[in-house]
């Protein structure tokens, strides 16, 4: 998770800072000018604002999106080169092929899984909100234009240097615990920034009070799911490679819920009157941003709090589960040893 983390710091150091780089000319709000020749000032603006450099812009996102390409060509086949799976002795003697609807039904029936992805789905979904609405939020309602690349840096920079810190948390106070104390960590912070005036040195200070919960954010429900899987096998001791299903979903809600982040954050700056490369916004734009980085993530984390409340495996359930399961798997390994042991004798 850290690597995870590591590589959302790079790419936002290379977007942010190449993209940076260029000024993009915007465009002065057709109100300002007057509501008589709107439409004419308006052509205008189109006609005379400086093409060069929306040229440039496009040239320095042509260039980050090739430098991040190739990070992720080059990680892909460090991946699939260096990366070899291993199973374990009782899938080694199974040879029934695994059915991935019958697998699916008896995943998406496992309680702790749901209740997991859920709370899971709405943590993300806050986070992603106000991942997707910070620039513009930094550029017209805290008027850092130039800034908000810095900040976002800073947020990340925050969230790397501080996973080694919740992973000795969630190791000494459990997961549960971390979960509650990491993410509604935020909730002060994201308050903070919509209530205080525009102050860069406060923004910088909120920006990395909030990396420690993204940190937590990134971390902790990934780190949930190892535990469930245990938990699956203990229930379904005879149904073996399931694992993939679990993580795909996983991920497939990680993608869903930016999806929707996406289809609410456009929605709503449409009906607020959002002006497309505009110097300065309507105050209804400005509202709708607060909300969108403060008021709807914070609802959205309380309620994957109360999800997550009702995720059953706690620190005392999990360590049940870990020697269980190893029992498990030392039985599994004594009955194949004596069974080759069977067949050197018959031999």
């Amino acid at each position: 998770m850290t690597v995870e983390v590591l590589g959302s710091v790079l790419g936002t150091a290379i977007q942010g800072q190449i993209v940076g780089q260029v000024i993009t000319p915007c465009i002065e709000s057709p109100i300002l000018i007057g509501r008589t020749n709107s439409s004419v000032a308006m052509e205008e603006l189109n006609m005379t604002h400086d093409t060069g450099s929306l040229t440039d812009m496009r040239n320095a996102y042509m260039i980050a999106a090739g430098v991040i390409a190739g990070l992720y060509i080059l990680c892909a086949v460090i991946l699939s080169v260096g990366v070899r799976e291993k199973r374990e002795s009782s899938e080694l003697r199974s040879d029934e092929p695994v059915a991935f609807f019958q697998g699916l039904k008896l995943v998406m029936n496992h309680g702790a899984y749901i209740k997991l992805i859920a709370g899971f789905l709405f943590t993300s979904l806050a986070f992603m909100l106000l991942e997707g609405n910070f620039a513009l939020f930094c550029t017209y309602t805290l008027g850092f234009r130039n800034a908000f690349q810095n900040i976002l840096l800073a947020i990340m920079l925050s969230a790397t240097l501080t996973i080694p810190f919740w992973q000795w948390f969630l190791t000494h106070f459990g997961k549960k615990t971390a979960v509650y104390v990491g993410i509604s960590s935020a909730i002060p912070f994201l308050i903070l920034v919509a209530v205080l005036d525009s102050n860069l040195i406060i923004t910088y200070i909120v920006a990395v009070a909030a990396g420690i919960s993204v940190a937590a954010a990134f971390l902790l429900p990934w780190s949930m799911l190892p535990d469930v899987i245990d938990d699956f096998k203990l229930q379904h001791p005879e149904s073996h490679g399931h694992e993939a299903i679990f993580f795909s979903f996983y991920v497939f809600f990680t993608k869903f819920a930016s999806g929707v982040s996406l289809g609410i954050s456009t929605l709503s700056l449409h009906f607020a009157g959002y002006q497309t490369r505009g110097c300065s916004q309507p105050s209804e734009v400005n509202f709708t941003l607060k909300m969108l980085v403060s008021a709807v993530p914070v609802g959205l984390i309380l309620l994957g709090l109360f999800l997550f409340k009702l995720y059953p495996i706690d620190e005392e359930k999990r360590r049940k589960n870990k020697k269980a399961l190893q029992d498990l798997r030392e039985d599994s390994n004594s009955s194949s040893e004596s069974d080759n042991t069977e067949l050197a004798s018959i031999v």
